[in-house]
């Protein structure tokens, strides 16, 4: 039996896991304090939900089947900095590298930490720049760690570049189909897709918007334009051509996520109290889940191989044929590229 969930993070301090088909509700926990804006990640295998709040210096994981802490880490109470004068001053942003095996989180200040989700350790420190972006993103290749506008070395923390400091950044997005393709929301201007390499803007999808983030296969983004926010659009990430707009939403929406292992398959979180998933391929509103409270993060979870003929079945998850201590990473046409920690 396939378990597919999408974990939601609301402004009221709640994370709450819903059943994608059904739209039942899976559990749901205080997770932050009362009105704290929780940002929400999973791992690829989908076995975890990571959270931070805006209002909290923690950043906690839970069990995504049943709900249970199973870890809890305060950033500076308890934690030697010794190289950085800052405290994360309540986190914006969450991230799980492409193994599963870390995690990324980022203060209010542009405080990069890179932990080891096991142990919950400190493995890399980074001082990026103070802003207001509520995304952190690894590269597919996890090699590099991208916030607001500072690209970091995930392995050695060194500030690799800077891609442009006057921007104002709301969003970062990395392709999964290539490590050095990043794509960023700035207020007031258009999306720009940048050489994470080079530091260039390769285009400019024109219009402003909030949110910019590449479907599995690279071959779209998804955004939310300023002033007109309630509306999700699709846009050719190569061309930036628009593929669709999607009304439906009655208040702005804050975040979307693409389902993992179908590209046709998007999901967006508003603060009319809804998640709707959409179809990509048609706009078609496929349903609507009612939360009872401002949706400010979502995140698609996934299990298992779902289609391992298909031209990416998945980025990393179990492989049953290989027994359940195989770790896949990436199946194309049916072939394993690369197995981690098999037993």
């Amino acid at each position: 039996m396939w378990v597919r969930m999408l974990a939601l993070g609301l402004d009221d301090g709640r994370v709450v896991v819903v059943d994608e088909a059904t739209g039942e509700e899976k559990w749901a926990v205080q997770a932050h304090p009362p009105h704290s804006l929780v940002q929400v990640a999973m791992p690829p295998n989908g076995r975890l939900v990571a959270s931070v709040a805006l209002e909290e210096d923690d950043w906690k994981i839970w069990d995504a089947a049943s709900g249970q802490l199973h870890r809890m880490v305060a950033t500076h109470h308890g934690v030697d900095l010794p190289h950085f004068s800052y405290v994360q001053q309540g986190l914006r942003a969450v991230a799980f590298s492409p193994c599963g095996q870390r995690l990324a989180t980022r203060g209010s200040s542009g405080a990069v930490i890179l932990w080891d989700i096991e142990t919950g350790k400190v493995e890399e420190r980074m001082q990026g720049k103070s802003g207001h972006a509520w995304t952190i993103a690894f590269t597919a290749d996890g090699a590099r760690v991208v916030s607001d506008t500072a690209v970091f070395d995930a392995m050695t923390g060194a500030l690799l570049r800077t891609i442009r400091k006057d921007f104002y950044v709301t969003c970062v997005s990395c392709s999964p189909t290539n490590s050095s393709m990043l794509a960023t929301a700035t207020a007031g201007a258009a999306i720009q897709v940048w050489d994470i390499d080079s530091g260039e803007i390769i285009r400019e999808i024109e219009g402003c918007s909030t949110v910019a983030i590449f479907s599995p296969d690279g071959r779209t983004i998804a955004s939310a334009r300023a002033g007109s926010a309630s509306e999700v659009q699709l846009m050719d990430a190569e061309t930036g051509e628009m593929r669709f707009r999607m009304p439906g939403h009655t208040r702005p929406f804050c975040t979307a996520s693409w389902c993992p292992y179908d590209s046709s398959k998007l999901a967006s979180g508003g603060r009319d109290g809804t998640c709707k998933l959409w179809d990509s391929s048609t706009g078609e509103l496929l349903s609507s889940i009612h939360i009872g409270g401002s949706v400010w993060s979502v995140v698609w979870g996934r299990d298992w191989v779902l289609d391992t003929q298909g031209p990416i079945a998945f980025a990393m998850g179990h492989h049953p044929r290989l027994g359940a201590g195989s770790q896949v990473l990436e199946l194309e046409a049916g072939v394993v590229r690369m197995i981690l920690d098999r037993v």
